[in-house]
């Protein structure tokens, strides 16, 4: 008698959006967030919010592939977020800063929402 025994594959919510957004890797950020998020929702009977906020950490991920900088979590607070650049260098990013930051995105354009009836999450565009 064989004794066969089956292993489904097990995909969590995070492989799942990693999966997905690989797929449109070549997509612009806008794009590939919002078919991850449909994909997530539709597909995953997941949550808009919670698809947002897992299409949203995949991607991070995916794009932090082969850096050396990170965020520093253990670091951060909700008033703070602490970069470690190379040679773990913090860089400090205050509420105030990132704000500005997004400001100055919005005046040159490159804050995008990924979606328009919602009026989020938005996005950086390089």
């Amino acid at each position: 008698m064989n004794n066969v025994t089956s292993i489904a594959q097990h995909q969590d919510p995070h492989n799942i959006a990693a999966a997905r957004l690989f797929r449109d890797r070549w997509e612009n950020r806008v794009n590939a967030l919002a078919n991850c998020i449909e994909h997530l929702v539709v597909d995953h009977e997941m949550t808009e919010e919670n698809a947002e906020l897992v299409a949203i950490q995949a991607y991070a991920d995916l794009e932090a592939t082969n850096q050396t900088a990170r965020i520093d979590v253990d670091a951060c607070t909700s008033h703070v977020v602490v970069l470690r650049t190379e040679g773990g260098r913090p860089v400090v990013f205050t509420v105030t800063d990132l704000m500005r930051v997004l400001e100055q995105a919005r005046q040159d354009d490159r804050a995008v929402v990924v979606d328009r009836d919602r009026r989020r999450p938005v996005v950086l565009e390089h």
